[in-house]
Protein backbone atom coordinates (compact mmCIF):
# COMPACT_ATOMS: atom_id res chain seq x y z
CA UNK A 1 0.00 0.00 0.00
CA UNK A 2 0.93 3.54 0.08
CA UNK A 3 0.96 6.35 1.89
CA UNK A 4 2.94 9.72 2.29
CA UNK A 5 5.82 10.90 4.50
CA UNK A 6 6.34 14.75 4.16
CA UNK A 7 4.37 15.06 1.01
CA UNK A 8 6.79 12.22 -0.41
CA UNK A 9 5.26 8.46 -1.48
CA UNK A 10 6.03 5.83 -0.24
CA UNK A 11 5.48 2.01 -0.52
CA UNK A 12 4.82 -0.43 2.77
CA UNK A 13 3.41 -3.58 3.91
CA UNK A 14 1.07 -4.46 5.89
CA UNK A 15 1.46 -4.16 9.38
CA UNK A 16 4.03 -1.54 9.22
CA UNK A 17 4.38 1.32 11.50
CA UNK A 18 4.30 5.03 10.94
CA UNK A 19 8.00 4.85 12.42
CA UNK A 20 8.97 2.17 10.01
CA UNK A 21 6.93 4.09 7.25
CA UNK A 22 9.49 7.59 8.05
CA UNK A 23 12.39 5.13 7.89
CA UNK A 24 11.94 3.47 4.68
CA UNK A 25 11.08 7.20 3.48
CA UNK A 26 14.51 8.50 4.67
CA UNK A 27 12.85 10.77 6.88
CA UNK A 28 14.53 10.43 10.53
CA UNK A 29 11.78 10.60 13.67
CA UNK A 30 13.46 10.44 17.13
CA UNK A 31 13.45 7.42 19.28
CA UNK A 32 14.30 5.43 22.16
CA UNK A 33 12.00 3.15 23.18
CA UNK A 34 12.21 1.52 19.78
CA UNK A 35 14.88 0.06 17.97
CA UNK A 36 14.54 -1.67 14.82
CA UNK A 37 13.21 -5.23 14.71
CA UNK A 38 12.70 -5.26 18.19
CA UNK A 39 8.95 -3.29 18.24
CA UNK A 40 8.24 -0.68 21.07
CA UNK A 41 9.69 -1.55 24.41
CA UNK A 42 6.85 -0.29 26.40
CA UNK A 43 4.07 -1.42 24.43
CA UNK A 44 5.86 -5.43 24.52
CA UNK A 45 5.10 -6.50 28.37
CA UNK A 46 8.58 -5.53 29.41
CA UNK A 47 7.97 -2.51 31.61
CA UNK A 48 8.43 1.02 31.25
CA UNK A 49 6.57 3.59 29.28
CA UNK A 50 6.72 5.36 25.59
CA UNK A 51 9.38 7.50 25.63
CA UNK A 52 6.92 9.95 23.45
CA UNK A 53 9.59 11.20 21.15
CA UNK A 54 8.28 10.01 17.72
CA UNK A 55 5.16 12.33 17.44
CA UNK A 56 3.91 12.79 13.97
CA UNK A 57 1.27 14.53 13.03
CA UNK A 58 -1.43 13.06 10.58
CA UNK A 59 -3.50 14.74 8.09
CA UNK A 60 -6.47 15.44 10.27
CA UNK A 61 -4.11 17.68 12.77
CA UNK A 62 -4.23 14.73 15.32
CA UNK A 63 -0.93 13.69 16.71
CA UNK A 64 0.10 10.22 17.35
CA UNK A 65 2.99 7.86 18.37
CA UNK A 66 4.67 6.71 15.10
CA UNK A 67 6.18 3.41 16.65
CA UNK A 68 3.07 1.89 17.44
CA UNK A 69 0.50 3.13 14.89
CA UNK A 70 0.03 1.61 12.10
CA UNK A 71 0.37 2.76 8.15
CA UNK A 72 -2.60 3.20 6.20
CA UNK A 73 -3.19 3.44 2.82
CA UNK A 74 -3.45 6.55 1.49
CA UNK A 75 -2.29 8.42 4.83
CA UNK A 76 -0.23 11.22 4.99
CA UNK A 77 2.13 11.88 8.11
CA UNK A 78 4.31 15.08 8.66
CA UNK A 79 7.18 14.44 10.67
CA UNK A 80 8.25 17.66 11.58
CA UNK A 81 6.46 21.17 12.38
CA UNK A 82 6.74 23.76 15.28
CA UNK A 83 4.31 21.25 17.40
CA UNK A 84 6.04 18.48 17.33
CA UNK A 85 9.59 19.99 18.09
CA UNK A 86 8.06 21.90 21.03
CA UNK A 87 6.56 18.27 22.14
CA UNK A 88 10.14 16.49 21.13
CA UNK A 89 11.81 19.18 23.21
CA UNK A 90 9.28 18.57 26.21
CA UNK A 91 9.83 14.87 26.82
CA UNK A 92 13.48 15.15 26.12
CA UNK A 93 13.55 17.45 28.66
CA UNK A 94 11.96 14.46 30.88
CA UNK A 95 14.65 12.03 30.20
CA UNK A 96 17.31 14.91 30.65
CA UNK A 97 15.76 15.84 33.84
CA UNK A 98 17.38 12.22 35.39
CA UNK A 99 20.44 11.70 33.09
CA UNK A 100 24.03 13.41 33.29
CA UNK A 101 24.23 15.67 30.51
CA UNK A 102 26.00 18.57 31.51
CA UNK A 103 28.79 17.78 29.44
CA UNK A 104 26.93 18.25 26.06
CA UNK A 105 26.73 22.09 26.66
CA UNK A 106 30.01 22.56 28.44
CA UNK A 107 32.32 25.03 25.85
CA UNK A 108 35.47 22.79 26.61
CA UNK A 109 33.64 19.96 25.37
CA UNK A 110 35.59 19.14 22.31
CA UNK A 111 38.99 19.44 23.72
CA UNK A 112 38.14 17.95 26.70
CA UNK A 113 40.31 15.43 28.15
CA UNK A 114 37.87 14.02 30.27
CA UNK A 115 40.53 13.81 33.55
CA UNK A 116 39.27 17.15 35.48
CA UNK A 117 36.12 19.02 34.72
CA UNK A 118 36.87 22.88 34.24
CA UNK A 119 34.28 23.83 35.76
CA UNK A 120 34.10 21.89 38.79
CA UNK A 121 31.19 19.61 38.10
CA UNK A 122 31.68 16.02 40.21
CA UNK A 123 32.21 12.96 37.93
CA UNK A 124 28.76 11.37 38.55
CA UNK A 125 27.45 14.58 37.09
CA UNK A 126 29.64 14.47 33.59
CA UNK A 127 29.06 12.17 30.47
CA UNK A 128 29.78 8.81 30.67
CA UNK A 129 32.76 7.06 28.39
CA UNK A 130 30.49 7.58 25.29
CA UNK A 131 30.28 11.21 25.06
CA UNK A 132 30.06 11.91 21.82
CA UNK A 133 29.26 8.52 20.51
CA UNK A 134 26.04 7.57 22.40
CA UNK A 135 22.34 7.73 20.89
CA UNK A 136 21.35 9.85 23.16
CA UNK A 137 23.74 12.52 23.02
CA UNK A 138 23.28 12.68 19.17
CA UNK A 139 19.72 13.24 19.65
CA UNK A 140 19.88 15.71 22.02
CA UNK A 141 22.27 17.65 19.60
CA UNK A 142 19.61 16.71 16.53
CA UNK A 143 16.70 18.11 18.27
CA UNK A 144 18.10 20.86 20.77
CA UNK A 145 20.34 22.65 18.32
CA UNK A 146 19.95 25.90 19.93
CA UNK A 147 20.33 24.94 23.25
CA UNK A 148 16.75 26.10 24.38
CA UNK A 149 16.78 23.29 27.06
CA UNK A 150 18.03 24.25 30.48
CA UNK A 151 21.18 21.88 30.70
CA UNK A 152 21.53 21.51 34.51
CA UNK A 153 24.14 19.52 36.71
CA UNK A 154 22.34 16.45 37.17
CA UNK A 155 24.66 13.99 39.58
CA UNK A 156 23.50 10.17 39.86
CA UNK A 157 25.40 7.61 41.89
CA UNK A 158 27.16 5.66 38.75
CA UNK A 159 27.88 2.43 40.86
CA UNK A 160 29.63 0.90 37.85
CA UNK A 161 29.76 -2.97 37.53
CA UNK A 162 31.72 -4.90 35.03
CA UNK A 163 31.30 -8.85 34.61
CA UNK A 164 33.45 -10.14 31.53
CA UNK A 165 33.12 -7.72 28.95
CA UNK A 166 30.01 -5.63 30.12
CA UNK A 167 30.02 -2.72 32.19
CA UNK A 168 26.73 -1.89 34.11
CA UNK A 169 25.86 1.51 35.28
CA UNK A 170 22.48 1.38 36.33
CA UNK A 171 22.40 5.37 37.14
CA UNK A 172 22.43 6.16 33.63
CA UNK A 173 19.60 3.70 32.49
CA UNK A 174 16.91 6.00 31.31
CA UNK A 175 14.34 3.05 31.25
CA UNK A 176 13.58 2.83 27.36
CA UNK A 177 13.82 -0.97 27.92
CA UNK A 178 15.80 -2.16 24.26
CA UNK A 179 17.96 -4.03 26.57
CA UNK A 180 15.24 -6.48 28.34
CA UNK A 181 13.16 -6.39 24.73
CA UNK A 182 16.47 -7.40 22.79
CA UNK A 183 17.24 -10.37 26.21
CA UNK A 184 13.72 -11.81 25.63
CA UNK A 185 13.74 -12.31 22.38
CA UNK A 186 17.21 -12.82 20.54
CA UNK A 187 17.54 -16.78 20.25
CA UNK A 188 21.42 -15.68 21.36
CA UNK A 189 20.60 -14.02 24.57
CA UNK A 190 19.84 -15.73 28.17
CA UNK A 191 16.65 -14.32 29.10
CA UNK A 192 18.64 -12.50 31.97
CA UNK A 193 17.48 -8.62 31.98
CA UNK A 194 14.11 -7.05 33.67
CA UNK A 195 12.69 -3.88 34.16
CA UNK A 196 11.60 -2.21 37.64
CA UNK A 197 10.02 0.68 38.70
CA UNK A 198 12.52 3.20 40.44
CA UNK A 199 10.19 4.04 42.98
CA UNK A 200 6.39 3.85 44.09
CA UNK A 201 5.95 6.81 41.98
CA UNK A 202 6.05 5.01 38.24
CA UNK A 203 6.53 9.06 37.53
CA UNK A 204 10.29 8.91 38.48
CA UNK A 205 10.84 5.68 35.60
CA UNK A 206 12.29 2.48 35.25
CA UNK A 207 15.40 0.30 35.22
CA UNK A 208 16.50 -2.14 33.74
CA UNK A 209 18.66 -4.84 35.91
CA UNK A 210 19.58 -8.32 35.37
CA UNK A 211 16.84 -10.54 37.38
CA UNK A 212 19.14 -12.58 40.10
CA UNK A 213 21.86 -10.27 41.38
CA UNK A 214 24.22 -10.57 38.94
CA UNK A 215 24.00 -11.03 35.00
CA UNK A 216 26.08 -14.36 35.15
CA UNK A 217 23.62 -15.94 37.74
CA UNK A 218 20.42 -14.54 35.73
CA UNK A 219 21.78 -16.65 33.15
CA UNK A 220 23.22 -13.89 30.73
CA UNK A 221 24.96 -15.96 27.53
CA UNK A 222 27.07 -12.36 27.11
CA UNK A 223 26.16 -11.98 23.55
CA UNK A 224 26.51 -8.30 23.77
CA UNK A 225 23.45 -7.18 21.94
CA UNK A 226 22.11 -5.23 25.29
CA UNK A 227 25.11 -3.25 24.77
CA UNK A 228 24.91 -2.88 20.59
CA UNK A 229 21.38 -1.15 21.63
CA UNK A 230 21.57 0.75 24.43
CA UNK A 231 21.18 4.30 23.69
CA UNK A 232 22.57 6.13 27.07
CA UNK A 233 26.12 4.25 28.23
CA UNK A 234 24.39 2.27 30.98
CA UNK A 235 25.94 -0.99 29.48
CA UNK A 236 28.95 -0.65 27.39
CA UNK A 237 31.69 -2.71 26.40
CA UNK A 238 35.16 -0.52 27.79
CA UNK A 239 38.61 -0.03 27.09
CA UNK A 240 40.30 -1.59 23.50
CA UNK A 241 39.22 -4.86 24.42
CA UNK A 242 36.29 -4.51 24.95
CA UNK A 243 35.88 -2.80 21.78
CA UNK A 244 37.41 -5.52 20.18
CA UNK A 245 34.92 -7.77 21.72
CA UNK A 246 32.15 -6.05 20.96
CA UNK A 247 32.74 -5.76 16.75
CA UNK A 248 33.00 -9.34 17.24
CA UNK A 249 29.77 -9.42 18.71
CA UNK A 250 28.38 -7.33 16.34
CA UNK A 251 29.76 -9.72 13.18
CA UNK A 252 27.79 -12.60 14.14
CA UNK A 253 24.70 -10.56 15.03
CA UNK A 254 21.58 -10.55 13.44
CA UNK A 255 20.80 -7.05 14.59
CA UNK A 256 19.81 -4.17 12.36
CA UNK A 257 22.21 -1.45 12.83
CA UNK A 258 20.54 1.65 14.04
CA UNK A 259 18.54 4.78 12.88
CA UNK A 260 20.60 7.55 14.00
CA UNK A 261 20.17 11.46 14.05
CA UNK A 262 21.40 12.99 10.66
CA UNK A 263 24.59 14.77 10.49
CA UNK A 264 25.24 17.53 8.59
CA UNK A 265 27.42 16.27 6.27
CA UNK A 266 27.45 16.53 2.45
CA UNK A 267 27.75 14.90 -0.26
CA UNK A 268 31.37 16.07 -2.38
CA UNK A 269 30.11 18.11 -5.48
CA UNK A 270 31.24 20.42 -7.65
CA UNK A 271 28.03 22.56 -7.63
CA UNK A 272 27.98 22.54 -3.69
CA UNK A 273 31.47 23.36 -3.32
CA UNK A 274 31.55 26.44 -5.10
CA UNK A 275 28.94 27.55 -2.56
CA UNK A 276 30.84 27.03 0.46
CA UNK A 277 31.79 30.82 1.82
CA UNK A 278 35.64 32.23 1.23
CA UNK A 279 35.23 32.56 5.20
CA UNK A 280 37.66 31.37 7.54
CA UNK A 281 36.44 28.05 9.57
CA UNK A 282 36.82 24.22 10.28
CA UNK A 283 36.35 21.42 7.63
CA UNK A 284 35.92 17.39 8.67
CA UNK A 285 36.18 15.19 5.12
CA UNK A 286 35.55 11.51 5.63
CA UNK A 287 35.04 8.78 3.62
CA UNK A 288 31.89 6.41 1.89
CA UNK A 289 32.38 4.12 5.08
CA UNK A 290 32.25 7.22 7.89
CA UNK A 291 35.53 7.26 8.65
CA UNK A 292 36.60 10.89 8.59
CA UNK A 293 39.93 11.76 6.73
CA UNK A 294 40.71 14.92 7.50
CA UNK A 295 39.96 17.84 9.95
CA UNK A 296 40.99 21.21 9.00
CA UNK A 297 41.33 25.13 9.78
CA UNK A 298 41.90 27.45 7.19
CA UNK A 299 41.30 31.11 6.83
CA UNK A 300 39.58 30.74 3.27
CA UNK A 301 37.12 27.10 3.67
CA UNK A 302 36.46 27.32 0.15
CA UNK A 303 40.53 27.31 -0.66
CA UNK A 304 40.88 24.95 1.96
CA UNK A 305 39.11 22.65 0.80
CA UNK A 306 39.84 22.21 -2.76
CA UNK A 307 43.43 22.20 -1.20
CA UNK A 308 42.51 19.20 1.17
CA UNK A 309 40.82 17.41 -1.43
CA UNK A 310 43.86 17.26 -3.76
CA UNK A 311 45.78 16.00 -1.15
CA UNK A 312 46.76 11.88 -1.06
CA UNK A 313 45.45 11.29 1.96
CA UNK A 314 41.99 12.34 1.30
CA UNK A 315 41.41 10.92 -2.66
CA UNK A 316 38.65 8.37 -0.88
CA UNK A 317 36.65 11.78 0.88
CA UNK A 318 32.82 11.07 -0.33
CA UNK A 319 31.56 13.89 2.14
CA UNK A 320 32.26 16.94 3.68
CA UNK A 321 31.24 19.54 6.80
CA UNK A 322 32.17 22.81 7.76
CA UNK A 323 31.74 25.63 10.34
CA UNK A 324 31.78 29.08 10.14
CA UNK A 325 34.77 29.95 13.22
CA UNK A 326 37.20 32.96 12.76
CA UNK A 327 39.09 31.14 15.83
CA UNK A 328 39.83 28.25 13.22
CA UNK A 329 43.14 27.28 14.75
CA UNK A 330 41.75 26.68 18.30
CA UNK A 331 38.35 25.15 17.03
CA UNK A 332 40.81 22.86 14.84
CA UNK A 333 42.53 21.84 17.53
CA UNK A 334 39.23 21.45 19.96
CA UNK A 335 38.13 18.81 17.12
CA UNK A 336 41.80 16.95 16.85
CA UNK A 337 41.78 16.63 20.36
CA UNK A 338 38.25 15.11 20.67
CA UNK A 339 39.08 12.88 17.47
CA UNK A 340 42.53 11.54 19.39
CA UNK A 341 41.04 11.17 22.71
CA UNK A 342 38.26 8.74 20.65
CA UNK A 343 40.11 6.98 18.45
CA UNK A 344 43.50 6.75 19.92
CA UNK A 345 45.33 8.35 16.80
CA UNK A 346 44.74 11.81 14.40
CA UNK A 347 42.49 10.74 11.19
CA UNK A 348 45.12 9.44 8.22
CA UNK A 349 45.48 13.24 6.54
CA UNK A 350 46.44 14.99 10.01
CA UNK A 351 49.32 12.39 11.18
CA UNK A 352 52.06 14.89 10.35
CA UNK A 353 50.96 17.11 13.67
CA UNK A 354 50.19 13.98 16.09
CA UNK A 355 53.09 14.71 18.38
CA UNK A 356 50.77 18.11 19.20
CA UNK A 357 48.97 15.53 20.85
CA UNK A 358 50.59 12.62 21.62
CA UNK A 359 49.36 13.17 25.53
CA UNK A 360 45.82 12.35 24.43
CA UNK A 361 46.94 9.31 22.40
Amino acid sequence: MQMRVDAAAVTVADGTTLLEACDAAGRYVPRLCFYPGLACCARAGVGGVECGLCVVRLQDGSVALACVTRAAADLEVTTQDPGLAAARLERLARILARHPHVCLACPDRDGCTRDQCTYGHPADARCCDQFGRCELGKMVAHLDSEGSLARGSVTVPRDAVQEGRIRREPGLCIGCGRCVMVCDTSPQAGRALEMVARSVDPAVGFVARPKRDTLRVSGCTFCGHCVMVCPAGALTAPGEDGARWLADRRAKSSLCTPVLPPEAWQAVDLAIMTAVPCEAGVFQLMDPEGQILRIGGVANLRQGLAEALAEPACVTVAFFKVELDPLYTQRESELLARYAHEHGHLPPGNDLAEDLYVDLL
